[in-house]
């Protein structure tokens, strides 16, 4: 049996495990996470190149072509079909341009390849470029790129790239029961894994964990959310965390996470004492701005985090950090969840932030996935906003963190002016307490460079969120604004008679 818990063991955290953080990593990083899946990314897809180069190497007898040619051509060669492929191709030569040209309309010609554009620029290093887009089966690609290189000496590039197309290439749910697909679990921290975590070797906390996570995977869109009976030592822990952050909300918060957080306490959702149950959070955040929390089973990636976040959903873990580290969590937990998120969702601007940076995430690429992570873990998780002259924590990481939230809002630490084009691209550091916050000067400012920053990033198409269906319409055209603009047009219509009503009633 476990001794029993006591308020000095869940007041102190171990002083070794203090020490730790600073030689290890110390949490869990939305980021890092990122990076790795993009990481993973690159390499699956360079291990295929090297799959698919050998098996075209091998079905076109060894042509020279395919050892010179740039990943992105090999693998637009591989998936071709029969029929004919619109690309571009960038061509390198040392020689001038008179003979390069010639050269070049004779090898596309002699394949019958349709030259639609074509355009020389100078070589980024030396020589000179040829640009073109075309049109071929892959056959006379293969056959031109193979003709060209054997009749021009001077070449020295040949790479394909496919054409830009409105096709939407990568997966992203259009309705909120496709987060069903975004709930696998991608674990990376896990106390029977790692001896950093401070669940290691407690093997009750570990089973209780399991259970939990257990639940939280069987859930399905439609379930209704079941309550958890949640142990005296979670409730401890809770209450614990709870009453030291408590000291720091009036003088270390913004105004907004204050004013929400005093709501959540005068409705009997957020009491010390207990550890409320999801279903009746759930019931506070729709009436307020349509947020809502999902039980997941553990850490996501990066892409399913960030989607659910474009259908105002937060998935949230059910389980709670260890009783013996409760001011210090190495991963998102319950109270992170619960103390740091759930009164900042309640804020209409808030949560239509969290849902701009979802909207943003869908279809994009996995760098963009990178840059809104980061953008993301700086200014909901860690951000600052100054307020009457001083700085105030908006994110969640620092409003469920006692020691951090400290730290952050002191002057050991950088600061930084909040723009999402620098931030999207800072490195994060994971082996203690940042010494980098970005401040917005307000939520509003926040939101306003969102917004902007969104408009710069690379996608063929445009999302909006239908909150009556509760599913994203893609806009690649005028036509599929209609049914947006017919939305506008109803509210707005709305809005006239409520303000013409108003005149009426002022003017009597």
């Amino acid at each position: 049996m476990k001794p029993t818990l006591t308020q000095n063991t869940i007041m102190e955290e171990d002083p070794t495990a203090t020490a730790e953080r600073k030689k290890n990593p110390r949490r869990y990083s939305l980021v890092h996470q990122a990076s790795c899946e993009t990481q993973h990314h690159i390499g699956v897809r360079r291990q295929n190149t090297i799959q698919h180069r050998k098996q075209l190497n091998d079905q076109m007898r060894g042509q020279k072509i395919f050892q010179q040619l740039n990943d992105e051509g090999i693998e637009l060669i591989f998936a071709a079909n029969e029929g004919c492929i619109e690309f571009s191709v960038i061509m390198s030569s040392t020689d001038t341009l008179p003979n390069f040209f010639t050269d070049i309309i004779n090898s596309l010609k002699s394949a019958n390849v349709q030259i639609a554009h074509i355009e020389s620029r100078p070589g980024k290093v030396a020589g000179l470029d040829v640009l073109a887009d075309c049109r071929a089966t892959k056959r006379e690609l293969i056959e031109a790129a193979s003709f060209l290189t054997k009749l021009h000496n001077s070449l020295t590039a040949f790479s394909v790239f496919k054409k830009k197309s409105n096709e939407v290439e990568v997966w992203f749910p259009r309705h909120i029961s496709d987060l069903d697909r975004c709930s696998k679990c991608i674990t990376k921290y896990e106390p029977t894994t790692d001896p950093r975590h401070p669940g290691h070797g407690d093997e009750e906390y570990i089973a209780r964990r399991k259970f939990l996570n257990d639940q939280a995977l069987e859930f399905q869109f439609g379930d209704e959310i079941e309550n958890v009976d949640y142990t005296e030592t979670e409730h401890a822990t809770w209450k614990a965390v709870y009453e030291k952050l408590g000291d720091l909300h009036e003088s270390h918060t913004c105004s907004v996470y204050r004013d929400n957080l005093k709501v959540l306490q005068e409705e009997g959702v957020l009491t010390s004492d207990r550890i409320p149950q999801m279903r009746d959070v759930n019931k506070f955040l729709q009436k307020r701005t349509g947020f809502e929390l999902r039980p997941c089973s553990g850490l996501l990636s990066a892409r399913d985090f960030l989607a659910s976040l474009a259908f105002r959903v937060f998935q949230t873990t059910t389980y709670l950090r260890h009783h013996k580290s409760p001011h210090h969590s190495p991963e998102p937990d319950l109270i992170h969840e619960l103390l740091g998120h759930v009164p900042m969702f309640s804020d209409p601007l808030l949560a239509q932030m969290s849902q701009d940076i979802g909207l943003m995430s869908l279809g994009a690429s996995d760098e963009n996935i990178e840059k809104l992570a980061t953008v993301y873990w700086f200014i909901v998780e860690f951000g600052l906003c100054k307020e009457d002259g001083k700085l105030k924590a908006i994110g969640a990481g620092l409003l469920s963190a006692y020691g951090e939230l400290i730290h952050a809002c002191s002057n050991t630490p950088e600061h930084r002016d909040f723009d999402p084009v620098v931030t999207a691209v800072q490195k994060y550091e994971d082996d203690d307490y940042q010494p980098l916050y970005f401040v917005a000067d307000s939520i509003h400012d926040a939101l306003a460079k969102l917004r902007k920053y969104a408009s710069t990033m690379d996608r063929p198409f445009s999302v909006i969120y239908d909150p009556f269906t509760k599913s994203i319409e893609t806009i690649k055209s005028s036509v599929d604004l209609e049914k947006a603009f017919s939305r506008l047009s109803n509210d707005l219509s709305a809005i006239t008679r409520a303000a013409d009503r108003m005149k009426i009633i002022t003017s009597a």
